[in-house]
């Protein structure tokens, strides 16, 4: 047997591994790497083309992705295993592994994975732990694939009026990814949708605001974009009244009964916002007035249709008897009804000699406002009595104080004695007085009142 030195350095390939000379019984052997394997001798890898590129998410980028690997002093290494892994979910290299050609060179086809952003693929030397390089690409959205609502459903609000929050709609691709520059156009069944088009921003997010009809009760607005998956997408909302803006009479005016009676149908009003929608859960005062007489409850409160109702007891004489329905703010509506027969002191069969108003007109607070409440004229007999047996027409001007001159003129024919006028309007600013006129019978003034603009 002959005994060699070990570890004498006899030569260097182009793979960079130094071949030692190892003692051993019946003579000595070259140990070489084998194909396909690698050797420590890989001391680098660098990036030859691919880096950097951008694509949308889930498809293949349009380069493919190149390394080279050499050893210490550069020179180019064949028969390395480069192994490339990414990162991102979804993402695919083909092949996942390759082998370096005689220049060292090695590449993969990159799929980009789901998620927007950023995504990065390592390439490794097969083997090693620090002979690696990455690769990064942005990953941008899909083609817009779905929509749907992410703000401003089953809100609530008054009628009228915008919303609190604005209508928002999300556009994504098929990863969930958001989606921008997609036209969403909106509609709405009740009201009106401004901007009626817009596009969704970086974040895939389209808005608009909603302002709600004038009708109570569920409206319905819709987002729409040709094609997506979940169009057109829907939102509701509740349109409750808005603040009371008026009092309206529904009925119960204009009744006859007997003195110290009650009337055989209840008083009604509706309080009413400004798109004329019942206000519910306010009070109502009820305040009688010429006559006297008494109502079932003095305070009532409106339902969800917005009415109230009492009852009401005629005073103890024949003659006119008046009553206001009253809410504080809002306004007032009379009410008159007749007290016939009883105790004596009507004037069936009487000749009519006079008139008198029951009820004198009060200042109205603007023009084109009507007199609340109604005014009533009555026509009555020499003795002081209501003449109940026969229909008078009373004409009412309307005088200007100031000038005496006649700015128009209303009729009425008397019921039970009685002219009501439940609608006078004044269209003119100034200082006034009624005038009632009858064949027959002498004229008589109201007393004075003001309009104002």
């Amino acid at each position: 047997m002959i005994n060699r030195p070990v570890g004498i350095a006899v030569g260097r390939l182009f793979t960079g591994v130094f071949l030692t000379a190892a003692a051993a019984c019946g003579g000595s052997d070259l140990i070489l790497p084998g194909p396909g394997s690698n050797a420590s001798a890989a001391a680098d890898i660098e990036i030859v083309k691919g880096n950097g590129q951008s694509g949308a998410a889930g498809t293949m980028l349009p380069d493919s992705i190149v390394v080279k690997v050499t050893d210490g002093t550069g020179t180019p290494l064949p028969g390395q295993i480069v192994e490339f892994s990414p990162t991102a979910a979804g993402s695919e290299v083909t092949p996942s592994a390759a082998t370096t050609d005689a220049n060292g060179i090695a590449g993969a086809r990159w799929v980009l994975g789901s998620t927007r952003g950023t995504q990065i693929v390592i390439a490794r030397v097969a083997g090693s732990t620090d002979v690696q390089t990455a690769f990064e690409a942005s990953a941008g959205s899909a083609s817009a694939r779905r929509i749907t609502a992410v703000g401003g459903d089953d809100q609530t609000g008054a009628v009228g009026t915008a919303l609190a929050a604005p209508l928002v709609v999300l556009v994504t691709d098929e990863f969930g990814n958001p989606v921008e520059g997609v036209s969403v156009r909106w509609s709405a069944t009740g009201g009106a949708v401004s901007p009626r088009s817009s596009r969704t921003g970086a974040d895939g997010l389209a808005e608009t605001t909603w302002v709600l009809g004038s009708s109570i009760g569920t409206q319905t607005a819709t987002a729409s974009s040709d094609e997506l998956d979940g169009s057109p997408v829907a939102f509701t909302a509740t349109a409750q009244p808005g603040s009371a803006n008026g009092l309206v009479r529904v009925r119960g005016n204009a009744q006859s009964g007997e003195p110290g009676e009650e009337l055989e149908d209840p008083l009604v009003v509706r309080l009413v916002d400004r798109q004329g929608n019942g206000v519910a859960g306010q009070p109502v005062t009820w305040v009688v007035g010429v006559g006297g007489g008494s109502v079932a409850s003095t305070t009532t409160i409106t339902d969800g249709n917005g009415e109230a109702e009492t009852r009401w007891t005629l005073g103890p004489n024949p003659g006119v008897n008046t009553l206001n329905a009253v809410v504080s703010g809002v306004g007032v509506v009379g009410f008159t009804a007749t007290a016939a027969g009883g105790g004596g002191g009507g004037g069936g069969g009487s000749t009519p000699s006079h008139m008198r108003f029951v009820v004198q007109p009060t200042d109205v607070a603007h023009k084109h406002g009507i007199i609340s409440p109604p005014v009533v004229v009555e026509v009555l007999d020499a003795s002081g009595n209501r003449v109940i047996d026969r229909e008078i027409t009373i004409r009412l001007d309307l005088i200007e104080i100031r000038t005496g001159r006649s700015k128009g003129h209303e009729t009425a024919e008397t019921q039970s004695g009685v002219a009501t006028y439940p609608d006078l309007q004044i269209n003119v600013v100034g200082e006034f007085l009624l005038r009632a006129t009858a064949p027959g019978l002498p004229a008589v003034d109201s007393e004075p009142f003001v309009t104002h603009e």
